[in-house]
């Protein structure tokens, strides 16, 4: 039992660290081209927490293990998804990221929402 419950916090780890690094390297290759707020940085951060506090409240359908596999991954892709869009448009030189950087910080708190309230109940 103890060591299934070090492995499954290692993977946990493991994959929480990969999604971080993948974060934080568009947001510091960003910065270098555009001048990033603060929320810019901590928004696609917000998505696990929310996500979580929604199943707390009981917002939305049912939870299962699937659903809770299922979104906390979409959740993460989204997150990660963000940053390097950010990036990609600071590229653009009709400087398109001053008109979408507002909507993009907005999209790491709505994807938990939009999950929550639409994912039907998976079975386990």
């Amino acid at each position: 039992m103890h060591t299934e419950l070090w492995n499954i916090s290692v993977y946990v780890v493991t994959i929480f660290s990969i999604v971080v690094v993948s974060i934080v390297t568009p947001l510091l290759l960003t910065k270098q081209r555009f001048q990033l707020a603060w929320w810019d940085y901590t928004s696609p951060f917000l998505g696990i927490p929310l996500w979580f506090m929604l199943r707390g409240f009981h917002v939305g359908g049912g939870i299962s293990e699937s659903n809770i596999i299922i979104e906390v991954f979409l959740v993460l892709m989204g997150a990660i998804f963000v940053p390097w869009l950010r990036f990609f448009l600071s590229f653009n030189k009709a400087n398109a990221l001053a008109h979408f950087s507002f909507f993009l910080t907005f999209v790491p708190a709505a994807l938990p929402i939009f999950l929550r309230l639409t994912m039907p109940l998976l079975p386990e």
